[in-house]
C-alpha cells in the first residue's frame, strides 16, 4: 500500500522588530524616520524583510513572495495592522513570474522614471557623501532584496 504524501506546510512568517530585518539599512537612508519606526520586519521560512506602512508621501507598498501560501500569509499578517491599508494580493510577470502583496493606492503600470517611483513609495536618493557617484538605475531593472522584481524597483515596500 503507498505511503500518504505528507501536505504541504504552511509557510512560517513572522512579526520582527524592524531593526532585524536585512534591508533595514537600505531603507533606513532612504525612507522617512517615522514611517520606519512603525514598519515591520516579515520573516518568511529564515529571511526577515521589511514591511513599510502608508503615510505622508508614501502611497503604497509591497511584499515579493514566491508562492501563493507565502502570499496569503503575509496578506493576513499585513491586513491586521494600522498602516497596511487594502492589502491584496498580485501577480507579476516581470522579471519572473511571482506573487505580490501590495498595500495603499496601486502603483501606476509603467513610471514614467524613477523619481516617479521613488515618490510613490515615499523613497528618497541616499546622500553617498562627497567623492561617492550615485549610479541611477533604470525603473524596469531591479536590484537590493528578494522582493524587488517588479517594475517597481528596490526593495520590499
Amino acid at each position: 500500500m503507498p505511503e500518504p504524501m505528507p501536505s504541504q506546510a504552511e509557510p512560517d512568517v513572522t512579526v520582527m522588530p524592524p531593526a532585524e530585518a536585512y534591508d533595514f539599512d537600505y531603507f533606513r537612508c532612504r525612507v522617512d524616520a517615522g514611517l520606519l519606526s512603525r514598519s515591520i520586519a516579515v520573516r518568511v521560512f529564515r529571511i526577515p524583510l521589511l514591511a513599510v506602512p502608508v503615510g505622508g508621501s508614501r502611497r503604497g507598498g509591497w511584499f515579493g513572495a514566491g508562492d501563493l501560501a507565502v502570499a496569503l500569509a503575509v496578506r493576513q499578517v499585513l491586513a491586521a495592522l494600522n498602516g497596511f491599508p487594502c492589502a491584496r494580493i498580485t501577480w507579476q510577470r516581470i522579471p519572473s513570474c511571482s506573487y505580490t502583496v501590495e498595500w495603499g493606492d496601486r502603483p501606476p503600470a509603467t513610471w514614467f522614471d524613477d523619481n516617479e517611483r521613488l515618490a510613490f513609495y515615499g523613497l528618497t536618493r541616499p546622500d553617498l557623501g562627497p567623492g561617492r557617484l550615485h549610479r541611477a538605475r533604470a525603473s524596469a531593472v531591479s536590484s537590493g532584496s528578494s522582493n524587488t522584481a517588479r517594475p517597481y524597483n528596490c526593495g520590499p515596500h
